[in-house]
């Protein structure tokens, strides 16, 4: 396995390994190819963007991405979307991609934050990789299509 920085000629490679990893379980997502195509291309194009690809030979197995933004108490790094092929699950490579970024990060940012699903695999990962949940913060929704089914 390789990691390489995720560029823009890799973003159609890495939209469909997206659908793949969040189409399947435990997400069961509903994403097509061109909305995962949109979703990344939007981020990449973000000023601060950075992002890395686990790859096994030509394939990419696995990504990590987010954008460097600045914070009161010192920079941080949001990591938006992380994801790595079912088939490789258990192999090391989810904590691979989080200590690559960590170590190309070292010195420019002086944390490193995320969202996730509460229950999901995801959250234990992360806490076995030294993130806390930050018990004061809440995370709200709402729907703006009056009347419309908004798909989640």
């Amino acid at each position: 396995m390789t990691i390489n920085e995720l560029t823009e000629k890799d973003i159609r490679a890495c939209a469909q390994v997206f659908v793949e990893i969040f189409n399947d379980e435990p997400w069961n997502d509903q994403w097509t190819f061109e909305r995962a195509l949109t979703y990344i291309t939007e981020f990449f194009q973000t000023p601060n963007f950075q992002g890395y690809l686990a790859m096994d030979g030509d394939d990419i197995i696995g990504f990590i991405y987010g954008v460097k933004r600045s914070w009161w108490s010192g920079d941080e790094f949001f990591i938006h979307e992380m994801g790595v092929k079912p088939a490789y699950h258990g192999q090391e490579i989810g904590s691979t991609l989080l200590d690559h970024l960590s170590k190309e990060l070292d010195d420019k940012v002086a944390y490193l934050s995320l969202l996730t699903d509460r229950g999901m695999p995801a959250e234990a990962f992360y806490q076995k990789n030294g993130f806390e949940e930050i018990e004061r913060l809440v995370f709200y929704s709402k729907d703006v299509q009056v009347g419309e089914t908004v798909k989640k």
